[in-house]
């Protein structure tokens, strides 16, 4: 086992791309999917992970896949281990908040996980001005997903109250649209007593994951839960929960200073990618950037950064090309 800050350090000069490929890992092949199929074992692809279903039980898999305006961006690597890793540690510590779907991690990209009957609703708690609202707000909304919001916000600035902006749940690749929860309820993604208990846990559990970021040294902005409903009747937390790939992460520290300057605040998440992108005038529409070499590996150490600063030491992969016998975990 290599710690993965000291595999990462090298890939940064990588011109050719081979050497990030050969250290990043893209998912379940293809034959793995026809082997678990003749089992009768159901897979599916997402954005980032892949899911086989054994039953009540889920191995959620994460690959090293980047996206971002909902497209496929590049693949960064043992971003996949670095994500596994700070889901374990949020999944498991918010239990003691709200219940979650996480059993164990069996392998350093793997979860294991209760099956969920999930509700086809992004639920988005934000806490501050920022990303599509703020550019809503900038242009004279002042109402975003069924939330008034008060004249006199500032760009990054904290809102009155938490609040939550629902999006619906769109297919892999597909781009989810901003609802209210008064649609939810008519369309019937939702019954009204669903609801009011699915936004008083998110509630709960962003308010939550806001004091234990700030205690290491963040600012938890905003970020996106998924719910589903267990074989017992249960509503719990599935999906990931406080990632970088899923959640804004703001520098307490620069947070005011930034902020009073008219800046962006410092950032722990994949924004990074997702402003160089914007720079080369990409925004989900028409061929996607190549995404250079030092920019993957820049956004691979924040990623590190949180996992290591959740867990207290250093991350440790198996190293470079390695596959899961998925066969052995299922």
């Amino acid at each position: 086992m290599k710690t993965i800050r000291e595999l990462l350090a090298p890939l940064a000069k990588d011109q050719t791309g081979e050497q990030i490929a050969a250290h990043s890992y893209g998912g379940l092949t293809k034959a793995q999917i026809e082997t678990l199929a003749k089992r009768d074992i159901q897979t599916y692809t997402g954005k980032v992970r892949d899911v086989v279903r054994m039953g009540d039980q889920l191995m959620i898999v994460h690959s090293d896949r980047l996206t971002a305006f909902d497209k496929l961006i590049a693949n960064v690597p043992y971003k996949g281990t670095i994500l596994t890793a700070i889901s374990d540690f949020w999944l498991s510590e918010a239990k003691k908040v709200v219940p979650t779907h996480l059993i164990s991690r069996p392998h350093e990209r793997v979860l294991k996980t209760e099956r969920a009957d999930p509700f086809k609703v992004e639920v988005i708690v934000r806490g501050y001005l920022a990303g599509s609202m703020a550019r809503a707000y900038a242009k004279g909304e002042r109402e975003f997903c069924g939330e008034k919001l008060p004249e006199g916000l500032k760009n990054y600035g904290i809102l009155p109250k938490n609040i939550i902006t629902p999006t619906t749940k769109a297919a892999a690749f597909e781009h989810d649209e901003d609802t209210t929860p008064a649609d939810l309820i008519k369309k019937g993604v939702v019954t009204r007593a669903e609801w009011d208990e699915i936004s008083a846990m998110s509630l709960k559990l962003f308010a939550w994951g806001q004091k234990v970021s700030k205690e290491k040294g963040w600012i938890l902005v905003d970020t996106k839960y998924e719910l589903g409903r267990t074989k017992d009747g249960q509503i719990k937390i599935i999906d990931e929960i406080h990632t970088p790939d899923s959640s804004r992460f703001w520098v307490a520290a620069t947070y005011d200073q930034k902020v009073a300057k008219g800046e962006a605040p410092d950032m722990e998440d994949k924004e990074i990618v997702r402003r160089y992108l914007i720079e080369q005038g990409f925004s989900g529409n028409g061929p996607v950037p190549k995404v250079p070499a030092a920019q993957l590996i820049a956004l691979a150490e924040v990623y590190l950064n949180v996992a290591e600063k959740l867990t207290g030491k250093p991350l440790m992969t198996a190293g470079p090309g390695q596959s899961i016998d998925v066969e052995k975990l299922v």
